[in-house]
């Protein structure tokens, strides 16, 4: 039996260096500007690096990153096998239109078609959550032929209009003016806050769904859109 030994990033060299820190903050302060966020007051990690599940600053400081970046890096940081994946695939081709195809991308969708339940046997790659879920509301009302969308509040799906439209998280309420239209929103059954018992909660909550569904007209709803489960509006577990 052979084994195969998988390397990993060298750690960069630290030197601690306070200016150097002190000018990365300064030009991410100065030139750019962050999501979510007030842009005066910020007091962002200056990272250098990132190994495993933790991350380094300037000065040699280490981070557990516990979210694993936007839940979007659980392999890992710094990973030589992800390095040496996307040198190779640059080194082909970077880029390509739609007009064109590529062999990873067809031997992607298979893989995908192989563990996906049931028919759903096609994929289409988009390029973060947000756009996801655009191109999701687009597939419905194309393939139903219906407008309205039902959403839950306080859920988050992404700071596209659409997808910013779609969630009920707090935090869209400035952009709210400019909304996308036919989205309609409705409570989620959440216990933590639920007044009237539990044994009345999900036959109180499915009733007022329902309601929601006769008020709006079944026929002019293409999808109910919802989070596997709740993440950056609050973590809320569902009943």
């Amino acid at each position: 039996m052979t084994t195969k030994t998988i390397s990993s990033v060298a750690e960069p060299e630290i030197v601690k260096s306070g200016d150097e820190r002190d000018e990365i903050l300064q030009n991410n302060q100065d030139y750019t500007l962050f999501s979510w966020s007030k842009q005066k007051g910020t007091n962002p990690i200056p990272v250098k690096y990132g190994k495993g599940v933790y991350l380094y600053d300037y000065d040699g400081k280490r981070y557990i990153d516990f979210s694993s970046g936007l839940m979007n890096v659980n392999i890992g940081h710094g990973d030589q096998r992800v390095t040496d994946a996307v040198v190779k695939q640059m080194q082909e081709v970077t880029y390509v239109t739609p007009s064109c195809v590529t062999k990873v991308r067809g031997e992607l969708g298979k893989k995908l078609a192989g563990i996906c339940p049931g028919d759903l046997n096609k994929a289409f790659f988009t390029l973060c959550g947000a756009t996801s879920i655009e191109n999701a509301i687009k597939l419905a009302r194309l393939y139903t032929g219906r407008h309205k969308i039902l959403t839950r509040y306080q859920s988050y799906h992404g700071a596209s209009y659409g997808a910013i439209s779609a969630s009920g998280d707090p935090r869209r309420l400035p952009a709210d003016a400019q909304q996308a239209p036919n989205f309609v929103h409705f409570d989620l059954p959440y216990l933590y806050r639920w007044e009237y018992g539990e044994e009345s909660l999900l036959k109180e909550s499915t009733a007022a769904l329902e309601r929601v569904i006769a008020y709006e007209s079944p026929n002019n709803i293409a999808a109910i859109l919802l989070e596997g489960e709740s993440g950056s509006s609050g973590c809320f577990k569902y009943y």
